[in-house]
């Protein structure tokens, strides 16, 4: 089994290993059944000291009894383990905010004479974490942005975190509307703003309400955090110079 991790460490390798010691189960039992099965997986995840906020690839090893797969009808299929085992990964207990960030999953059993368990194997870009806890930041995109609870005892630090953030997504969003007024698609227009986006993702309002973290408003932390002096939101004059060079470089895709 899996040994245990310090709080401190990181995959600044790009990805982690876990084998969790005891049987895999399925999405097809019971409401119950399923809630003591991923809390018990949260209870061998939550030693890692951080949350996973990027895309990552997800590879479950499933080591179940062979005979029992193929001489009766208790074995389910893999597709049915999916489910259950990637939420098993989520909320801040887990390792990651919602299941949209599993770019690639796989799935496969091996046969287990008697050892059964299951192993899971994470890929995912060696920055792509923030250290727990977290809470969900709202920002002028309208979408949820991870960040750690530890940056609040800086109030100066934090603040720049926070407007810095905004300002940019801030920016994107104004600068898609100047686009579409350009002519350009919508998926145009996000594609063009794309560049000048940031590398954070951020998570909509149903998947941030659903995830368990706590959720801080655009207005709450405006009110809590004075703008710094050196970050003024972006002008409309930037903006529209930038969708105009934009519009003139490339055309109007439409």
């Amino acid at each position: 089994m899996s040994e245990p991790v310090g709080a401190d460490w990181r995959p600044v390798y790009g990805g982690l290993r876990h084998a969790f010691p005891f049987d895999p189960l399925h999405y097809g039992v019971g409401g119950e059944r399923q809630a003591t099965f991923k809390d018990r997986m949260r209870s061998e995840l939550r030693q890692y000291g951080f949350i996973l906020t990027g895309e990552v690839a997800v590879t479950w090893r499933l080591l179940v009894d062979e005979q029992a797969r193929w001489e009766s009808d208790t074995g389910a299929d893999v597709d049915n383990f999916a489910k259950l085992l990637n939420d098993g990964l989520l909320g801040p207990e887990g390792i990651l905010i919602d299941d949209v960030q599993i770019q690639s999953l796989q799935v496969y059993w091996q046969s287990s004479y008697s050892d059964f368990h299951f192993e899971l194997t994470v890929h995912c870009q060696a920055d792509d974490w923030v250290t727990r806890p977290v809470s969900l930041y709202e920002m002028a995109d309208e979408l949820w942005y991870p960040i750690s609870d530890s940056a609040r005892s800086n109030l100066p630090g934090m603040g720049q975190v926070l407007y810095g953030l905004d300002n940019r997504l801030l920016f994107v969003r104004r600068l898609r509307h100047q686009l579409r007024l350009q002519g350009f698609s919508p998926k145009a227009s996000f594609q063009g703003a794309r560049r000048f986006s940031v590398i954070a993702r951020g998570f909509h309002s149903t998947r941030a309400s659903a995830s368990g973290f706590q959720r801080i408003r655009r207005l709450e932390w405006m009110s809590e955090y004075s703008r710094p002096n050196d970050a003024p939101p972006p002008s409309d004059e930037e903006i529209a110079q930038v969708a105009v060079s934009l519009a003139s470089s490339r055309g109007k895709a439409k």
